[in-house]
């Protein structure tokens, strides 16, 4: 697998697609015109991280309640279920409205499922505004989060399996990042700089 990496976009060729992978890509491509920006785990596994995940983190910009009816049915045609306990868009888009996470999985699954939540946080708006989007295979895109956030926040979250996720990401864009604004999120999400180095070594080391 190839990766040609800028500022706001990376380019994958030859890229072998998983099961996941073809879930995923059927999910983002059923919703439709949906701006949006896939975030944690999951980019890891994309990446190449072999491991497992129940669901995949899904930001999106609030929306209306005519906007998520039209999510909630595409999705519904495109065979997906809510996981959550809800009976309609407007159920849906209530949950979404109080800071709750709305889930969607293949029918008659509940996992791997999709999770989503509207943007609330200014780290979730940067997120958003610098969104970076993966090309591959010639044919299919999705927004991921910015490659150096995505780190910061894995070091963040603080589990073991987070922490391999940091280290796994960092590796492959070592000499590609931005190394200020890794620091500066870092400091922003006050990762001890112990941890730091314990996972992803001395970024002054970072060419």
């Amino acid at each position: 697998m190839e990766i040609r990496y800028s500022k706001n976009s990376i380019l994958l060729s030859q890229k072998e697609l998983t099961t996941l992978d073809k879930l995923v890509i059927k999910f983002i491509q059923s919703m439709g015109e949906v701006e949006y920006v896939i975030v944690s785990g999951y980019i890891a596994i994309f990446f190449g991280r072999i491991r497992g995940t129940e669901d995949i983190d899904i930001l999106l910009n609030k929306m209306n309640k005519k906007q998520i009816e039209t999510l909630h049915q595409r999705l519904l045609k495109n065979g997906f279920s809510p996981v959550n306990n809800i009976e309609n868009a407007r159920e849906a888009y209530e949950l979404l409205s109080e800071g709750s996470s709305l889930r969607y999985a293949e029918k008659g699954t509940w996992a791997p499922n999709f999770e989503l939540k509207f943007v609330r946080k200014p780290l979730d708006r940067r997120t958003m505004e610098d969104k970076i989007k993966v090309t591959f295979n010639s044919r299919y895109s999705m927004y991921i989060s910015p490659i150096e956030l995505q780190i910061a926040f894995k070091l963040w979250l603080g589990s073991d399996k987070d922490y391999e996720d940091a280290r796994y990401i960092y590796n492959i864009f070592k000499s590609y990042l931005d190394v200020k604004k890794l620091s500066d999120f870092i400091a922003e999400l006050r990762v001890k700089q112990v941890i730091v180095k314990k996972v992803i070594g001395n970024l002054d080391e970072t060419k």
